[in-house]
């Protein structure tokens, strides 16, 4: 796992894959698509991990989830809604839990913005 912290940044993405390719694509795509905005972001990145496996069993999404809980930030951009979880279930209840404390979600790959 990789992270990058900066306190005056509210923005975080969120990527995950088995395939170092298959990060890089994502990383280059969300730091285009925050650059198209002048947004300042935080990458937090879960490898060898599988979009089956429980949300709380991957040490990045931990620290996304905890960084929602104490309210550091207030948009998280991942490159497909499949990088969160590929458990319907599951990702039910992740974009629950981020309406419920405000969060935006802007998935890049279908052009999707919650904005709650």
């Amino acid at each position: 796992m990789k992270h990058v912290h900066d306190k005056s940044s509210e923005t975080v993405v969120y990527i995950r894959s088995n395939s170092v390719e298959s990060l890089n694509l994502q990383q280059l795509r969300s730091k285009e698509y925050a650059d198209q905005q002048s947004l300042s972001i935080n990458i937090i990145v879960d490898t060898n991990t599988s979009g089956l496996s429980s949300l709380f069993e991957r040490p990045g999404m931990g620290r996304l989830l905890q960084m929602v809980k104490d309210k550091e930030i207030n948009t998280i951009i991942v490159d497909t809604l499949c990088r969160v979880s590929r458990d319907a279930y599951q990702l039910l209840l992740f974009t629950h839990f981020l309406k419920g404390n405000h969060i935006k979600l802007v998935v890049l790959d279908g052009g999707v913005e919650d904005d709650n």
